[in-house]
């Protein structure tokens, strides 16, 4: 019994008894991510080590599994590409670079009205040449490798992106826009299609060029980015083919079929291209994939269309439990945002990375590094299996030789004894009955012997045998 239940103690120290409690530690996590969510945008100006509130943040995005990322401008301007409305952004600098066109704000240079003004489309086209280079010179920052990071661990679900600039494919990540150039492909297979990409693009990407006609997708080169060096949109070779082939077949020219190349981003006032694409992915990811904290990075969240994603994502990640933080050196106005973002972070967002790897060094391990970690814990715990089998099943320790002589003595002494006390009933029994003689078992040296020594003396000293002998 003391066997049984030493086990039993060592029982409730067992790797098996702990993976039963996992299911209670999520229990806790949850209702710890759920205290964390608030009621007003709360915000935290300084990135304190000693701060409780942000200890707590930390502490739930490395225990997070599907991460939602929304970025802005703001992620890459230590790449050296300009915001947007910053007093350094591309707004003011469109006005410093060309005083002589009547612009009112900078944003004009970015809606698709200013195609009704030959002067503004040679500004635009102007503008958008050096912008793109300035993007072919830019290397990825911090904060697109932790976003590399969180794919690498398999804990990104998606991260939609307000930039143009495409850092994130020099990383290795799959973008959306590279993969839409057939819509019945996307449509047939779309689930497993829309899970590959990690990076949904949602103003476009100036890395390519798009016909303002048939929308036909072209790579920059170097005779096109000089024409729009020049202030001038080159025609669209694709339109060219089409409207040759009519002539050879002898059909007549259509007025106005030939549609000419700009930068493949989506303009203030335009539909996106692939927007109803992007509205079922998103509606996928909310319903489906199951995101458990969400991540605002370098944007002020300014446009009408990336609202409304913040608030559909945003209800989902606070009923699975999870909370919404922005990485935002501007504010974005609390009264519009309370109930949606629970923590605004003052910070540059690759300041805040920075912090995150001083704070939460182990949610940056690479994936090798954990599941080697994963590996020694597995080997561990079937160490600790392997004891406590041996520890219940150990049979009991088998006796002795020793043993063994001195019980068998024991049984040949009492049967001299009973000869020695009554010789004659012995003897009469023998005659009565004959008998095969047993073997007499030749006792070992050593106790055996000084028993029958001590017997011998004993009969000796019997007042029986004192009687026969005078008889």
């Amino acid at each position: 019994m003391e066997h049984l239940r030493l086990t039993t103690e060592l029982r409730s120290s067992s790797f098996d008894e702990e993976d039963l409690s996992i299911n209670k530690e999520r229990k806790r996590e949850i209702s710890l991510s759920s205290n964390l969510q608030t009621e007003k945008l709360t915000h935290l100006r300084l990135l304190d080590g000693s701060d409780t509130m942000l200890n707590q943040i930390n502490k739930l995005l490395n225990k997070s599994r599907k991460i939602i990322v929304l970025t802005g401008a703001g992620i890459s301007c230590n790449a050296g590409i300009p915001d947007f409305r910053s007093s350094k952004g591309l707004y003011e600098s469109v006005k410093k670079e060309f005083p002589e066109v009547s612009i009112g704000s900078g944003k004009e240079m970015f809606d698709i009205s200013l195609f009704r003004d030959e002067v503004k489309i040679s500004v635009f086209a102007t503008f958008m040449e050096k912008l793109y280079a300035n993007v072919k010179l830019a290397q990825p920052t911090k904060t697109h490798k932790f976003i590399a990071h969180l794919k690498d661990r398999n804990k990104l679900l998606r991260c939609y992106t307000q930039n143009i600039d495409g850092l994130e494919e020099n990383l290795g990540l799959e973008v959306s826009m590279k993969n839409e150039t057939s819509k019945d492909k996307l449509n047939s297979k779309f689930n497993s299609t829309w899970k590959n990409f990690d990076v949904v693009q949602l103003h476009g990407d100036l890395n390519t060029l798009a016909c303002t006609r048939c929308f036909h997708t072209f790579p920059w080169n170097r005779f096109w980015a000089r024409s729009l060096r020049r202030g001038e949109l080159p025609t669209c070779p694709e339109c060219e083919r089409k409207d040759l082939k009519r002539l050879q077949l002898g059909k007549r020219q259509i007025d106005n079929n030939i549609g000419f190349l700009r930068p493949n981003i989506v303009l203030y006032g335009e539909n996106h291209p692939s927007g109803d694409l992007i509205s079922q992915g998103l509606s996928l990811d909310i319903l489906r994939g199951r995101p458990d904290f969400f991540i605002i990075m370098g944007t002020s969240l300014k446009v009408d269309g990336v609202k409304k994603v913040v608030r559909q994502m945003s209800k989902q990640v606070h009923e699975r439990g999870g909370i919404v933080i922005l990485i935002n050196k501007t504010s974005v106005g609390d009264s519009s945002w309370n109930g949606v973002i629970d923590y605004q972070i003052w910070s540059d967002c690759d300041t805040w990375v920075t912090y995150l790897e001083d704070m939460i060094p182990d949610f940056f391990k690479t994936q090798k590094q954990i599941e080697k970690l994963r590996q020694l814990k597995r080997e561990n715990s079937e160490l600790k299996k392997k004891k406590l089998s041996s520890t219940i099943h150990t049979p009991p320790t088998t006796p002795t030789k020793i043993h063994e002589l001195t019980s068998s003595n024991e049984i040949k002494i009492e049967e001299h004894k009973n000869e020695l006390m009554s010789p004659e009933q012995s003897s009469d029994d023998e005659k009565k009955s004959p008998k095969k003689r047993s073997r007499k078992v030749i006792p070992k040296e050593g106790k055996i012997v000084k028993v029958k020594r001590n017997l011998k003396q004993k009969l000796n000293s019997s007042p029986k045998l004192l009687k026969a002998e005078a008889i």
